[in-house]
């Protein structure tokens, strides 16, 4: 176990990280007992839970800030699927990211100002194989590295960032549909039923009308962390994923 509050730069973290490459998830958990012996992570506990919680010690937060705020990195762990013949990789599900507060949203410019950049800018990504053939502790890790919202990032996103801008202002936040955009977009992020009226949690205040939003978090498309993960690799995106 390291605590990522306790690494001095981020260097120093993504030498840390680097060592879950390659692992299972049961070799990550014994890890984690052996350094941490009053730890209780086991691998029948969420994939997320075992690596960023007991990994790096990163408490679940709802922080604006970054998960390692004072190196500004924010940690997710992914899961990846193979394709029917085993020959591709490709994302199992989209990211989501941080929920977004409809009345504060509105107010901002640009991708660059929002809350999704402040908190997200630097992602340590963990991405593991989710092998419905294995049990969850022979689950590998197959990548980490570290990914940055840079200006061309920032570039591909602007475009559905201001549909979203636009649908809030217009007062039309309970409209917005995840079909409408091309990378980024917004998803649920609820334990409720929008459609019950008397359903608190599931609602949020928008400030240019009385209806209420839906609680979402701002998500990227499968088809955008496709594209993340080949970018690093240096390799094509084909149909299916890319080639292993």
């Amino acid at each position: 176990m390291i605590k990522a509050s306790e690494i001095a730069d981020i260097p120093a973290l993504l030498r840390a990280a680097k060592w879950l490459e390659g692992k299972t998830l049961g070799e990550v958990a014994e890890y984690i007992k052996d350094s941490d012996l009053s730890s209780r992570i086991a691998t029948k506990g969420n994939v997320g839970y075992v690596i960023e919680h007991g990994f790096f010690g990163v408490e679940k937060n709802s922080n604006a800030l970054p998960d390692v705020p004072h190196l500004g990195i924010e940690i997710k762990t992914c899961p990846l699927k193979y394709d029917s013949s085993r020959t591709k990789l490709s994302v199992k599900e989209p990211l989501s990211l941080n929920i977004i507060n409809y009345m504060k949203e509105h107010e901002f410019h640009n991708l660059k100002e929002s809350s999704l950049y402040k908190k997200n800018r630097h992602i340590l990504f963990v991405f593991y194989i989710h092998d419905k053939t294995k049990s969850r502790s022979k689950y590998l890790v197959k990548y980490v590295f570290l990914w940055e919202m840079d200006d061309s990032i920032l570039a591909e996103l602007e475009p559905d960032y201001q549909l979203i801008l636009k649908k809030i202002r217009a007062g039309r936040a309970h409209h917005i549909h995840q079909t409408d955009h091309k990378y980024l977009t917004l998803c649920p992020k609820h334990n409720g039923n929008f459609s019950d009226p008397k359903d608190a949690i599931s609602k949020r205040k928008q400030p240019f009308s009385k209806k209420p939003a839906e609680t979402r978090a701002f998500r990227l498309k499968n088809a955008y962390v496709n594209l993340i993960i080949t970018r690093y690799l240096g390799i094509p995106l084909e149909k299916g994923g890319w080639k292993i």
